[in-house]
């Protein structure tokens, strides 16, 4: 690993102890020492292995690929709609098929946003228990030392939003649908707890909005409760339009027009009827941003060795 990579790791450091309160939390964050920390922020480069710098660097979000985030139609939506969810207190749901574009634009919102109480976690498959050590874990809140009682867990997860409601905190929970029932319902108390005073947008595939309908249409216990705090409102995103294709590629080094709209082909476009103040509108759209990634990282790659 480079110093100049090292120096952006020790960015991150910095960034997140502005948002989380003190280098302590970003330590639990990172399951690293204060210790370790403290010679990173000091520069004692040769004290700290390399694989560490990796462990903290991955903690925190740092990623070295030259792939560049283009401000897309759906990326703008999702920035907006971050904005709003914080701005009102607003719990709000995204769910829109994998690959049209939710998490870099979500990651990068909470990584623009350190200094106003955004917070991100992405999910696995985790039961109640395990989401929420996670979730401690990602804002710094130490539940490691001895076994806590997981009611106890979520209180210190609405004890720290509470503490910062004059702000207007955002919690953006990405890939949610893949958590288990018990994680699901925890949502409940969070907002009875917070309600007005902080904002938490749920993202996932169509499979999230279809679980919680699903749900709500069994009576599965606490679906209907969900359902109900998020608004019973199921955004989703129209998917990469041939401009916004041709704008990724410009920001990635890719300014041929006519190969620009050949990606766009590649990428076997769908047509979709959209609402607009008109009446409805038939637009094609890509639906899988990761294989025109793919496509035009081969292009670049072709470029560089031409």
């Amino acid at each position: 690993m480079t110093n100049l990579q090292k120096n952006e790791i020790i960015q991150l450091i910095e960034t997140e102890k502005i948002r989380l309160g003190s280098y302590a939390k970003v330590a639990t964050k990172c399951d690293a020492s204060t210790a370790t920390i403290s010679q990173m922020i000091n520069r004692n480069h040769d004290l700290i292995k390399p694989e560490m710098w990796s462990k903290v660097g991955f903690a925190l979000g740092f990623d070295d690929s030259e792939w560049q985030i283009a401000e897309t139609i759906g990326y703008k939506k999702v920035a907006n709609i971050c904005t709003d969810a914080k701005n009102e207190a607003f719990f709000m749901i995204l769910s829109c098929p994998a690959g049209t574009g939710k998490t870099a634009p979500l990651k990068t919102y909470y990584e623009l946003n350190s200094d106003q109480e955004v917070f991100y976690i992405k999910c696995r498959e985790w039961a109640k228990r395990e989401f929420l050590v996670e979730l401690c874990k990602s804002l710094g809140i130490d539940a490691s030392k001895h076994y806590v009682h997981v009611d106890k867990l979520g209180s210190k997860v609405s004890e720290f939003f509470n503490q910062r409601k004059g702000k207007k905190p955002l919690l953006i929970v990405d890939d949610a649908g893949k958590l288990r029932d018990s994680a699901m319902r925890w949502f409940i108390h969070l907002f009875d707890e917070n309600e007005d005073n902080m904002g938490c947008l749920m993202a996932g595939t169509e499979y999230l909005e279809k679980r919680i309908r699903d749900g709500v249409r069994l009576k599965k216990l606490g679906f209907d409760e969900i359902e109900s705090r998020f608004g019973r409102t199921y955004l989703s995103l129209i998917g990469t339009t041939q401009k916004d294709v041709q704008l990724i590629c410009s920001t990635n080094g890719i300014h041929d027009l006519a190969l620009q709209n050949a990606l766009f082909t590649e990428c076997k476009p769908l047509k979709k009827i959209i609402k607009t103040r008109d009446g409805n509108q038939s637009i094609e759209v890509i639906d899988d941003l990761r294989r025109l990634k793919r496509v035009v990282k081969r292009e670049k790659l072709k470029l560089q060795y031409a």
